[in-house]
């Protein structure tokens, strides 16, 4: 249960930040390139790379580092504004991580981060160190077990288990209380709580069945 929790913790930060494009950006630069505050700050547009359908940043913090990049964040940061679309200090890109965390977890950009590291090698199954790996094997890695580069979170699969269990966890069933906080079209939030359980609820049951059993 706990690194479903973590999922939903970061599924949370994605689907959430859609209501605003910029934060929405930095969101997703976050999660599929493990960006740190200062190599977000430092971020320039000449910095993106895109070759055929492989994107890639060049990343300028403590440490020069080359990233892959998923497509869409790739051309959401082309669509900014200016040249170093992210003029922020380390405090403001917390203040924004913060903003879209679950209201019983705070998280900041360092921890968001390091929540995504966490899924990612549990995702994996096997032991990795993302820092060995060169930039073809991250790449693959990533195009493997990041949902962002397959864009898993966001699709209408990905977006129902987010409205369950959010339903789930803030113990919310009104659509429209749900739609307006999620930014999720109302109707779709309806069917999806007609159509099934949050794993959370069914995890819970079967605990509590076992328990008394």
């Amino acid at each position: 249960m706990e690194m479903l929790r973590l999922e939903f913790d970061l599924q949370h930060h994605l689907v959430l930040s859609r209501k605003d494009p910029f934060e929405h950006t930095l969101i997703r630069l976050i999660l599929s390139t493990l960006a740190t505050s200062a190599e977000i700050a430092n971020l320039k547009k000449r910095d993106l790379k895109q070759k055929g359908s492989l994107c890639s940043v060049q990343f300028h913090g403590e440490k020069a580092r080359i990233s892959p990049l998923d497509k869409e964040t790739h051309d959401l940061i082309n669509s900014l504004k200016g040249e170093k679309p992210f003029e922020l200090n380390e405090t403001e890109i917390d203040e924004l991580v913060s903003k879209y965390s679950p209201k019983d977890k705070k998280y900041s950009a360092k921890s968001l981060r390091k929540a995504m590291i966490i899924f990612l090698k549990d995702s994996a199954l096997f032991e990795v160190n993302l820092e060995s790996l060169n930039q073809k094997e991250l790449f693959d890695f990533m195009l493997d077990f990041n949902p962002l580069y397959s864009g898993s979170w966001l699709d209408e699969d990905g977006l129902r288990e987010f409205v369950l269990n959010y339903s789930a966890l803030n113990d919310i069933a009104d659509p429209k209380r749900i739609s307006e906080e999620i930014g999720v079209e109302e109707s779709f939030v309806s069917s999806t709580l007609q159509s099934g359980k949050s794993i959370f609820l069914l995890a819970k049951k079967f605990d509590s069945e076992r328990f008394i059993s």
